[in-house]
């Protein structure tokens, strides 16, 4: 008896070979978008990076409006917004802690974001950076130091390493009320974790209300970027 035939092998279909073909096809060129969208992303994000301007290279003591002694030292890891005032300033002091009074208010509860405003009165006691604090709401427990020191001292740290343009003491004749003793810098610097000061200098009372504006909406960017920055350990 002849023993039964084999069925043949059954032949290959054209979607057999070409199905693996265009799954690979389809992988490669998924893997390439991402690829480019990863790449533009890098792109925009380092469009977007705050340069860096200076740092924070040494500490600093001060004396807070609490009368205690503190030291920049301990913000260390903190993102600074840094003003320069004084308690009796005629000349937009008050514009300036209002709008970061305002900015406070807005990331409140964010415990990466300290305040602190030097003050470039060397007669500004602590009583009196108190009851500037206090007339705007900045409670002492509040991530908010009001802080004075040295005045030669203070004045080189914030035009050395802050970035701020000298102070210019206006002369007796030149001053429009007694309290006006001081032409200096209103803008704002931002310094983060890492000791650097990024981004520009906020010129937030700017004399244009669209510069001012422009310069608010920067500094809640960079603000935002660089919070970003650290929580992604960079």
């Amino acid at each position: 008896m002849s023993e039964p035939a084999l069925d043949p092998k059954p032949s290959l279909t054209p979607w057999a070979i070409w199905i693996p073909i265009i799954i690979a096809v389809l992988g490669v060129v998924v893997f390439y978008n991402y690829l480019i969208a990863m790449q533009q992303q890098a792109k925009s994000e380092e469009k977007d990076r705050p340069a860096i301007l200076g740092r924070l290279e040494r500490d600093l003591e001060l004396t807070e409006r609490t009368g205690k002694k503190v030291h920049l030292e301990e913000l260390r890891g903190k993102i600074l917004l840094a003003s320069w005032v004084y308690t009796r300033c005629p000349r937009g002091c008050a514009g300036v802690i209002a709008k970061l009074k305002k900015l406070q208010e807005e990331y409140r509860g964010n415990p990466n974001i300290h305040f602190v405003s030097f003050t470039l009165d060397p007669e500004d006691t602590p009583e009196m950076m108190k009851q500037f604090a206090s007339g705007i709401d900045v409670k002492e427990t509040d991530p908010w130091w009001f802080v004075n020191g040295e005045k030669d001292e203070v004045r080189r740290y914030m035009t050395q390493f802050l970035k701020f343009r000298p102070v210019q003491d206006l002369p007796v004749a030149d001053r429009l009320s007694p309290d006006d003793k001081y032409i200096h810098d209103l803008r704002v610097a931002l310094v983060d974790h890492k000791g650097h000061v990024r981004g520009t200098l906020y010129d937030l009372m700017n004399a244009d209300p669209e510069f001012q504006n422009h310069f608010e909406a920067q500094l809640r960017k960079d603000l935002n970027f660089i919070l970003k920055e650290k929580e992604k350990g960079q």
